[in-house]
């Protein structure tokens, strides 16, 4: 079940003032959670209160989950229950319940009045320093990303799993507690390994700017899409896109790509395509990952460091441009990268 609605069911058990548990058809208890299976009687039957131990046991009809109240528990308490639970689950799946009102949420689809309602009939809280984080999974076969996320990630009372497609889910993840972006990110690996490790399969993350307010955290989500969308583009090997730390790729992404090109053709031209091998983008580009740091550079690339530094003045003397100096290597760098920035002439699709 929705961790939303099992918070929802909690609050309804404490209203009825009395020690009433949710079991899911394995024995575990979903209210409160529980990470012990209980025993269930072989004889439960719809809509009909069996007595086992000090238990009382109420299967409720089609929901494949049973309501236990201890022994003492008047049976009305009891069957009170079992109908409010029924009611709550079918309100989450009318009209898609509050998951159809989270996803509008995220999508900007409600006016001022509609999203006040919203909050207000669904108990979500309007103040909370949240973000979205957008998971989009590609190899989903019979299922959907949320239906497979839902079953693996752990979350907080107040995260909430929404489903926007068959591939992508987002994760509204209270950042309470979490200092900087670096925990955010931290989090996001823990994500990705612990969803192959259950299931084989791996996911794509984006993640937006944390907000204070309910309704912004359409902003928060676009950011996230967004956040994808260029690091599949300038981060090719990267799985976890976080959009404050893409910058300049956000820069680079606004560029006309006739402009880019342009630029680009400047340094990257027939003249230069025998200086510019395979051999001397990936020496240059190890390079830039080593902070211009010529020792790490050779060490990685298992060569003298005496042949980085001809690799180095090779395209010094034909381009102009000392690679070990930052003005310089920041130029070549942004030229190099404008060849990435046609890529945004169609927008990816997630």
């Amino acid at each position: 079940m929705d961790q939303q609605l099992l918070v929802r069911i909690g609050q309804t058990f404490e209203q009825l003032n009395s020690r009433l548990s949710l079991l899911d058809e394995n024995g575990l208890s979903l209210v409160p959670q529980g990470d012990t299976p209980l025993p269930l009687p072989h004889n439960l039957k719809e809509g009909v209160i069996t007595a086992m131990y000090d238990s009382h046991y109420l299967p409720i009809p089609g929901k494949r989950c049973t309501l236990l109240a201890p022994e003492g528990t008047p049976d009305d308490v009891l069957r009170i229950g079992a109908q409010l639970v029924e009611a709550l689950i079918q309100l989450g799946s009318a009209s898609g319940g509050i998951s159809g009102a989270y996803q509008r949420m995220l999508q900007n689809d409600l006016s001022v009045a509609e999203l006040d309602a919203v909050i207000s009939e669904y108990h979500i809280p309007d103040e909370m320093p949240r973000c979205v984080m957008l998971l989009h999974m590609m190899q989903v076969q019979g299922n959907t990303a949320r239906d497979i996320l839902n079953e693996v990630l752990p979350m907080s009372v107040n995260d909430v799993l929404i489903s926007m497609d068959n591939h992508s889910t987002a994760l509204i993840k209270c950042t309470t507690g979490m200092e900087d972006i670096e925990d955010l990110h931290q989090l996001a690996n823990a994500m990705q390994e612990t969803v192959l490790s259950e299931t084989g399969l791996p996911v794509t993350i984006g993640i937006g700017q944390t907000t204070r307010r309910a309704g912004e955290l359409h902003q928060s989500y676009r950011q996230a899409r967004r956040a994808i969308e260029i690091g599949r583009i300038y981060r090719q090997n990267e799985t976890v896109h976080i959009y404050s730390s893409l910058l300049l790729e956000r820069f680079l992404s606004d560029i006309p790509p006739e402009t880019a090109e342009h630029y680009h053709s400047l340094l990257f031209n027939r003249s230069t395509s025998r200086l510019f091998s395979e051999e001397i983008l990936s020496t240059v580009e190890m390079f830039f990952r080593k902070d211009l740091n010529l020792s790490d550079t050779a060490r990685q690339l298992y060569i003298h460091r005496n042949t980085l530094v001809y690799r180095l003045d090779k395209v010094q003397r034909q381009i102009g441009l000392d690679l070990r100096k930052f003005d310089d290597a920041v130029t070549f760098k942004m030229l190099m990268e404008m060849k990435k920035c046609s890529a945004n002439k169609t927008k990816i699709t997630l």
